[in-house]
């Protein structure tokens, strides 16, 4: 019975789905809830450590199947109500941001436990929600780039020591998208094709993230199409002040064995059982294929101050960021390389 306590992590797409469809306020439904709720049950949940992993994959599995088929529903049910006029004025901005914050808490988060798995059809789903929030090259760098840079200058995902989020932000996502780009094109170089052919996955994706958005301006309205493009930015935004928390500060020198004191975590229930498990991220790191609801808690790993819906609030404001997190760091080794004051 143990699966069944990552079906909080369907809510926010209930939400979206049943605001898109009503409009009004009620279309800012799951912003409140994502950025009000969340954040405030992040404070005062309790935390559990304990490794008490489920020995069937049946329900984690199917909840992942309905997180999939809720993101793809929001999003659509967002393109039909704007096309449609149920949401307008300050409801179709509802209606955006709460289908953008669920892209990212339960979209981006699930493609991402997806994308890990060694079958293709699950690969192929992930790869789907990151098409649907234009975000697809991050199936080929967080792989291929991230999993093997993190910690070290040659990752573009990883915050350095004394960067603030909109820097880093600014930073991440050409780094990340170019990096995707080469790594893609090497791969090819290697099978004596042509680096930047049909075949390389980025341009591929790029092009296909592209004839979408232009498809809805022709087919449906631009309005449509700003909106499904405004749904993307705030889901990689929200991807990237979990990426940016969760290696924050902490470095690995190049070659150097990755330890489970090289990510942050928190065993906060809310953002636990939420965001299926991606707070156990130093364990995520030691084995990727692990599947989320086996995950551990481990003693050595870095403890975020607060969950990670709570985090969100204090990476946007650097300085009370660096006040609290900063101290933090100084306690673990990989913290304490002040090499990470790079420039």
């Amino acid at each position: 019975m143990r699966g069944w306590r990552y079906l909080p992590s369907l809510i926010p797409g209930l939400i979206v789905v049943a605001g898109n469809l009503t409009g009004g306020f009620w279309s800012w439904g799951n912003a409140l809830f994502t950025l009000g709720l969340l954040p405030l049950l992040d404070v005062v949940a309790p935390t559990d450590k304990r490794s008490r992993p489920v020995d069937s994959a049946t329900v984690p599995d199917l909840i992942l199947l309905l997180n999939v088929f809720l993101h793809t529903t929001a999003i659509v049910t967002l393109l039909y109500s704007v096309h449609s006029g149920i949401v307008q004025g300050h409801a179709l901005w509802g209606a955006m941001v709460s289908t953008g914050l669920n892209a990212g808490v339960s979209g981006i988060t699930v493609a991402h436990e997806l994308i890990h798995r060694k079958q293709r059809w699950w690969q192929n789903l992930g790869i789907w929600n990151l098409l649907l929030v234009n975000y697809t090259h991050f199936y080929v760098e967080h792989i291929r780039g991230h999993h093997r840079n993190v910690g070290t200058w040659d990752d573009p995902a990883t915050a350095r020591r004394g960067e603030h989020f909109y820097a880093y932000f600014a930073r991440t996502l050409p780094g990340q998208w170019k990096s995707a780009l080469h790594i893609e094109a090497k791969r090819w170089q290697k099978k004596e094709k042509a680096p930047y052919g049909w075949h390389n996955f980025v341009i591929r994706a790029a092009v296909a993230q592209v004839a979408i958005a232009v498809g809805l301006a022709l087919l449906l309205s631009p309005l449509v199409m700003a909106v499904y493009l405004g749904q993307s930015f705030i889901a990689f935004f929200l991807l990237e002040t979990v990426n940016y928390g969760e290696h924050y500060g902490l470095v690995r020198e190049k070659g150097q064995k990755f330890t489970h004191d090289h990510a942050w975590q928190s065993d906060t229930l809310t953002s636990r059982f939420t965001l299926v498990e991606l707070s156990r991220h130093a364990d995520h790191h030691m084995k990727a294929s692990k599947p989320y609801h086996k995950l551990e808690s481990h003693a050595e790993s870095p403890e975020l101050p607060v969950g990670y819906f709570a985090m969100f609030y204090l990476l946007i404001l650097p300085p009370l960021w660096f006040r609290i997190v900063d101290p933090l760091l100084d306690k673990y080794p990989a913290g304490q390389r002040h090499g990470a004051n790079f420039g």
